[in-house]
C-alpha cells in the first residue's frame, strides 16, 4: 500500500463522505431531537445533489415517539421536496420501489406533477406490485388504489386496477371492486361476474361489492343468471335484465 492510499481516508473526499454519512444517520434517528433532524432536513435540502436529494427520502421511513413532532418534520420534508419541482420525480420512484411507505412520497409528486405524471407513477407501483409473485404484504397496492381514487377520469384507470379482482388479498379485491363500481368502464363488467360466479371465493364482503358494483354500473347479467349465486335479499334482477334493489 503507497502512501498516496494509506492517507486517502484522511482526504478532503473521504472528511466530506464521512460528514453526509453522519448527517443521514442523525435524520433517520429517534435518538435525536426534532429540531436536530429538522436541521439535517435543511441542511440536505441545500445541498441539492442527487445524493443529498435521495437521502431525505429515508426520513418517510421513520416514524418518531412524538407524533406531532413527526408530522411536523414531514410537512418541513415534502415542502423542501416540492421546492424542488419535478425533477424529485426519479427520487420518488426509487423510494416507491424500496419502501412500503408511499403515500407522503407521491402526496409530494402530487403538489409538482401533472395528473398524468402521477397516474403514471401509480400505474407502475401497482404493476409491479402485481407482478411479484411472492408478495403477501398488500399495503401498498392498498395504498395505490386509495390514492387512485383522485384520478377517476383517466382511461387508464379501469384496464390497470382490473388483476385486482382476483388478487389473493381480500381487502384488495374488495378495494379494487369498490373503486370499478364507481368509476369502471364497460371492460370491468365480465371480470366481476366471473369473480361472482367463481366458487372459490370466499369473503362475503367481497361478492357484496360485486353486486353492488353491478347495480351501480347497470350492467347486464342476465347472459350469466344461470352461473350466478344467491344475490341476498337486497337485490333482484329487473325487467331489464341489470341487479336492482329488491322490492
Amino acid at each position: 500500500m503507497g502512501l498516496k492510499d494509506f492517507f486517502g481516508g484522511f482526504s478532503a473526499e473521504a472528511r466530506e463522505q464521512k460528514q453526509f454519512d453522519k448527517m443521514v444517520g442523525k435524520l433517520v434517528s429517534r435518538n435525536y431531537q426534532s429540531e436536530d433532524r429538522m436541521f439535517v432536513i435543511e441542511a440536505l435540502a441545500r445541498m441539492d445533489t442527487p445524493e443529498a436529494t435521495a437521502a431525505l427520502f429515508r426520513r418517510f421511513d421513520m416514524t418518531s415517539d412524538k407524533k406531532r413532532e413527526d408530522v411536523a418534520e414531514k410537512e418541513m420534508l415534502s415542502d423542501l421536496l416540492a421546492a424542488k419541482g419535478i425533477a424529485i420525480l426519479p427520487h420518488v420512484q426509487v423510494h416507491n420501489d424500496r419502501s412500503p411507505n408511499i403515500t407522503l412520497p407521491l402526496r409530494t409528486l402530487m403538489r409538482v406533477a401533472g395528473d398524468g405524471d402521477v397516474m403514471t407513477e401509480l400505474i407502475r407501483i401497482l404493476e409491479k406490485e402485481q407482478a411479484r409473485l411472492a408478495a403477501f404484504k398488500p399495503e401498498k397496492k392498498l395504498r395505490v388504489l386509495e390514492l387512485m381514487q383522485d384520478y377517476p377520469e383517466d382511461e387508464r384507470l379501469t384496464a390497470s386496477i382490473l388483476p385486482g379482482v382476483a388478487d389473493f388479498d381480500a381487502d384488495v379485491r374488495f378495494e379494487t371492486i369498490r373503486l370499478l363500481g364507481q368509476y369502471g368502464d364497460d371492460s370491468a363488467r365480465e371480470p366481476l361476474l366471473n369473480r361472482l360466479c367463481d366458487p372459490e371465493e370466499d369473503s362475503r364482503r367481497v361478492t357484496d361489492a360485486i353486486v353492488q358494483a353491478l347495480h351501480s354500473r347497470a350492467w347486464k347479467v342476465t347472459d350469466r343468471k344461470d352461473e350466478l349465486p344467491e344475490l341476498g335479499d337486497a337485490w333482484r334482477i329487473g325487467p331489464k335484465g341489470t341487479v336492482i334493489v329488491a322490492d
